[in-house]
């Protein structure tokens, strides 16, 4: 994949990219707003792209929208709310056959725009904001996604561990909100928090696939120079001060399988070196911690490194068993330190590269992961191919990942432990039967 997109400005905080590659048969019309993360507003931005995505004032109802989009070969339009970095990020997505394909001649991409549009532009709404019946409805499936979140836990620890690593910072504030804030949404704070996006929020398009995507840029102009945007939000992205002392935070939890996440900071801005780093580290099959601490110490059921780039940490997380909790942290510990004294070899490197290549080629696999790619560098104002960026991580020295490693201090330490309901109600029932 070498096309780079071509970015233009076509509405007040709106710009408008588009990809064609003939490789694919679907397109995908990507929408995304961008706020920054805050307790205040991050449950009523959650419930506004699902509002948005079902239904829309000339298909007012769930099956009429869903009937429509049955009809036009089983395309689809679907909106989400989530993290990146220190901003949240409410997107949206039309995703279809191209013209080309379909069997009555249909000009899909141009049908597909005007429904996209008029789900942003032109919701159902009752005296003036969202109907009563689909925010009720709704506000059931957020607090139903807040409460079950804990189920996948790895994420949930992520998530918590965010909370101490990037304490007092839009980062530490939980993406998905709270389900105390979500039972106080109304019709009219919904409506209100999806006035905000619309006419405040800086706004990114991006259309991906076989299409030449004519015409739909001038419809997107159209339809937000009649919004009447204002005030754009300015948002940013800032690196996460690294604390004067290492901060761990424990908690407790009926799970089966306890779990561990280290938080570390650099402030390095020698980014190719750290993703060599992440690699050597934690980031395939063949690093230290999967090849040490899961392998040869068995002190875990699986260790992995991740980056977040922008804020500069790096995390590693893993499920341990109660008593491997400590041992796991200092195993962990002593792989960077390997790193950092250079006890690592160019094999390593090179298994580094290879995973970094598949990483890069994956992009190309399908619209979805080119438009995320090219989301990613807007943000990080660093428009690339994967191409060209790949360039940068070959041939980094030995001397610069060491460099990167010795750049990282270990800054939070979150855990949740395993806690046996069962085993505390018969812990307590003996208490009381001696006590009483």
């Amino acid at each position: 994949m070498n096309n780079i997109i071509n970015r233009r400005k076509i509405a007040d905080g709106v710009y408008f990219s588009s990809i064609t590659d003939k490789r694919y048969k679907k397109n995908l019309i990507s929408v995304e707003f961008s706020t920054q993360l805050s307790e205040d507003t991050a449950t009523e931005n959650v419930i506004v792209p699902v509002l948005l995505t079902k239904c829309n004032s000339k298909l007012p109802t769930y099956k009429a929208f869903n009937n429509k989009m049955s009809r036009l070969y089983a395309s689809g339009i679907g909106g989400t709310a989530g993290r990146q970095y220190d901003l949240q990020t409410i997107s949206f997505g039309a995703y279809y056959l191209d013209d080309i394909y379909a069997l009555s001649g249909e000009k899909m991409t141009g049908i597909m725009t005007d429904i996209l549009i008029d789900c942003l532009t032109s919701p159902v709404t009752e005296n003036g904001v969202f109907s009563e019946k689909f925010v009720e409805l709704e506000k059931k499936t957020v607090i139903d996604n807040i409460e079950t979140a804990i189920n996948d836990k790895r994420a949930y620890a992520i998530e918590r561990a965010m909370k101490t690593i990037c304490k007092g910072e839009p980062a530490s504030v939980c993406s998905y909100g709270t389900v105390e804030k979500a039972k106080l949404i109304t019709p009219d704070s919904a409506y209100k928090a999806y006035r905000r996006m619309l006419e405040t929020m800086p706004c990114e398009i991006i259309c991906t696939g076989c299409s030449d995507f004519e015409g739909v840029a001038e419809k997107f102009a159209a339809a937000f120079e009649k919004v009447g945007r204002h005030d754009i939000e300015n948002t940013t992205i800032a690196l996460s001060p690294v604390k004067t002392q290492t901060e761990e935070v424990t908690e407790r939890l009926t799970v089966n399988q306890s779990k561990l996440v280290l938080g570390f900071k650099s402030h390095s801005d020698d980014d190719a070196a750290l993703v060599l780093l992440q690699k050597i580290f934690g980031g395939t099959t063949s690093s230290k911690l999967f090849r040490n601490v899961r392998e040869k110490m068995s002190l875990c059921y699986y260790c992995s490194a991740a980056r977040n780039g922008l804020k500069g940490i790096m995390l590693v997380n893993s499920g341990v068993e109660n008593e491997n909790i400590e041992k796991t942290k200092e195993a962990v510990i002593d792989q960077l330190e390997e790193i950092k004294n250079g006890n690592f070899t160019n094999e390593d490197i090179n298994f580094a590269e290879m995973a970094i290549k598949n990483d890069f080629k994956s992009v190309a696999d399908s619209a979805g992961n080119v438009s995320n790619w090219y989301f990613d560098c807007i943000r990080k104002n660093d428009i690339v191919t994967p191409e060209e960026k790949l360039g940068r991580y070959l041939g980094v020295s030995k001397e610069r990942i060491i460099a990167a490693a010795k750049s990282m201090v270990l800054d939070s330490v979150y855990d949740y432990k395993w806690y046996s309901l069962a085993f505390h109600l018969i812990k307590l029932k003996y208490y009381l039967t001696q006590n009483l």
